[in-house]
């Protein structure tokens, strides 16, 4: 009789050994399967951006589209599939990263090419002058991002009643001079800031950036253009506290946008 329950007790712990046996290798079966499943939404994530920085344009088109730029930009966006990065700097009137002027920038460029074939990064230095962007050397997070394009505000607005416009000038030189040196091959892009109502001696900085630009043979985003007119009520429509609001920033964003396109 001893000898029958310890037979049983013996099965009965084989069986409990094997069951548990098979119980582990499904388990670990399963987490196989988990970690193979992560792998492959990785891998197709992976192709999905792949295709999308594919080019959808004939190289005809595109040697259209990518006619103002200069030309090592332009090589690199006919010759190959990575995103050209686009640095847009400045005061407060660029607005914020959930709301401004790389928003417009960003869909605009999505439209005129295709999605992927810039990234777009905004540097806003609020209240900053070109005084204070020099003295702290503000443009070493611009450098550290290592872009391709740099979309530079001019701070012209903080600039006002705080900086004498040679002495705007002059810090503007040293922060292109440093942005050049560290980044070989950027390209830079300046332009004005915001237009305001009745902008008075703002007008005269203005107008003095643009003779700036032209001594120094400088790409020279002069948005001003499409903007309503300085002295008219419609400007009103555009800016909240002198600063560009979302129809502002529409039409500034839309004038860089044809500019990259070609325009």
């Amino acid at each position: 009789m001893k000898n029958v329950v310890l037979l049983i007790a013996i099965i009965g712990c084989l069986a409990l050994v094997i069951a548990g046996k098979f119980h582990w290798d499904d388990k670990i079966a399963q987490t196989g399967e988990t970690v193979s499943a992560e792998v492959d939404s990785n891998s197709n994530v992976d192709t999905r951006n792949s295709e999308l920085n594919e080019k959808p344009v004939s190289d005809k088109d595109l040697k259209k589209l990518v006619s103002n730029f200069p030309e090592q930009v332009q090589e690199k966006i006919m010759s190959s599939n990575d995103p050209i990065s686009v640095a847009i700097v400045g005061s407060e009137s660029i607005g914020t990263k959930k709301n401004g002027l790389k928003q417009s920038v960003e869909k605009g460029l999505e439209e005129s090419f295709w999605k992927g074939a810039f990234t777009v990064k905004a540097f806003t230095f609020e209240e900053a002058t070109t005084k204070t962007i020099v003295q702290d050397e503000l443009y070493d997070d611009v450098i550290d991002e290592k872009p391709d394009i740099v979309v530079l505000e001019a701070f012209t607005l903080n600039d006002n009643g705080k900086v004498i416009i040679d002495e705007g000038h002059k810090n503007l030189s040293t922060v292109m001079s440093e942005l050049n040196e560290s980044l070989p091959g950027v390209s830079i892009m300046l332009m004005p800031s915001n237009p305001i109502a009745d902008p008075g001696y703002y007008n005269i900085q203005i107008n003095a950036l643009g003779n700036y630009a032209e001594a120094n043979d400088l790409i020279y985003l002069d948005h001003w253009s499409v903007w309503p007119a300085v002295d008219s009520t419609e400007i009103e429509d555009y800016l909240v506290d002198s600063r560009p609001n979302d129809k502002g920033f529409d039409v500034w964003g839309e004038f860089i946008v044809d500019y990259f396109s070609g325009h």
